[in-house]
């Protein structure tokens, strides 16, 4: 295990991985990825919008997604504000999106960050860090064993828990408190080539069919709705379902009991995109509404525009391209509040509702993010 690194990268996901594929491409070579895996019953996040073709060629990645298990999608399905409607990809001339295979996929990115030169250090866990003399001191526990580790450059990947940016001191604005209940379905029937939304009281149904011909079946609420409600019990959960005006037309309700798994969800972002030595991608930057099925778009998009922020300081300990991965990190947040607010925005059926009323009221008519400084000394 190589412990003098040029970058260290916190996070095997999409995000971290393609930093990794995108730094390396650009000539840095000493590379670290530590991973930390979350135990799941299954991933969630399989939606992906049609431009991630384009990033994963951009990152020297096969574009062939059929060719890896995974399944083309068409057609948004949508019954909101009282309105059923069809968002087909078709009308948009950008091609179809995926339905992923998310263990194989990002498996798929580990695998070759790693033939690109890339260390893969798993399960590895951050225990503390000092920034001495130009450089970031690791101390970290890998496959159980304390090591430390040297490098002039940190990429914080964790995703929501924004670790990296938690340790200094960044803040992260979050603006709700969304989770997902799911299942596993074992068969999606007519939903192949869909993904279908349902506004109901208490927050909004999401189904989709998954590559091996199950469908996966979430409850977005707020968490506080969630534990009031109960929706986390299944008989709770199956009524709920069962009341749907779309969604079970297209699938029905279990007659036997289906396990349910609890995820975060909610949407965020940090104050401070990048600093002298290191820099946020992905879900640690910013995590959106699942409506907005970008998250693994922006994950390859965040890894593709942080490789000229590391070889900028690597080279000459410089910023402009930190400020610039910053202005395009408010840009991309600012249009995120406003589609946010207008979606949510539209369903009126519910006032009283407190998931329908907090998204009214979580922000003023006119929202403008704090800048994304990168100019802060860690």
């Amino acid at each position: 295990m190589a412990t003098d690194l040029d970058l260290v990268i916190l996070g095997a996901g999409p995000a971290g991985c393609a930093t990794a594929l995108a730094a390396i491409a650009a000539g840095v070579e000493r590379v670290a990825i530590l991973d930390s895996p979350a135990r799941q019953a299954f991933r969630i996040g399989e939606s992906a919008a049609p431009d991630v073709v384009a990033k994963l060629r951009l990152l020297g990645i096969s574009d062939d997604l059929e060719a890896r298990g995974h399944r083309p999608y068409y057609t948004n399905l949508s019954l909101w504000a009282g309105e059923r409607r069809f968002d087909d990809f078709l009308h948009r001339s950008t091609g179809n999106g995926w339905h992923l295979d998310r263990e194989r996929f990002d498996e798929d990115l580990r695998q070759a960050s790693c033939e690109r030169g890339a260390q893969l250090l798993t399960p590895a866990v951050l225990e503390s860090l000092r920034w001495d003399r130009g450089e970031w001191q690791l101390q970290i526990t890998y496959q159980g064993k304390p090591h430390l580790l040297s490098c002039r450059y940190l990429v914080d990947a964790s995703g929501r828990r924004a670790s990296l940016c938690r340790r200094l001191e960044i803040e992260r604005k979050r603006l709700d408190d969304l989770v997902a209940v799911a299942c596993k379905w074992p068969n999606a029937g007519k939903l192949e080539g869909i993904t279908l939304v349902e506004s109901v009281a208490d927050g909004w149904w999401y189904a989709t069919r998954l590559p091996d011909g199950s469908a996966l079946l979430a409850l977005m609420s707020d968490a506080a709705v969630v534990r009031r409600k109960r929706l986390r019990n299944p008989e709770t959960f199956y009524a709920l379902w069962a009341q749907t005006e779309e969604l079970q037309q297209w699938l029905q309700p279990p007659r036997h009991a289906l396990s349910l798994t609890c995820f975060a969800a909610y949407s965020g972002f940090v104050t401070q995109a990048a600093g002298p030595g290191w820099i946020a991608v992905g879900d640690a930057l910013a995590a959106f509404d699942p409506l907005t099925s970008s998250g693994i778009s922006n994950a390859l998009g965040d890894g593709l525009a942080a490789a000229p922020v590391i070889t900028d300081w690597l080279h000459n300990n410089g910023l402009q391209a930190a400020e610039r991965y910053a202005l395009r990190a408010n840009r991309g947040i600012n249009r995120f509040l406003r589609e946010w607010q207008g979606q949510y925005n539209l369903e009126r059926r519910w006032p009283d509702h407190p998931f329908w009323a907090h998204r009214r009221g979580v922000m003023p008519p006119v929202f403008t993010s704090p800048r994304l400084s990168a100019l802060s000394p860690p």
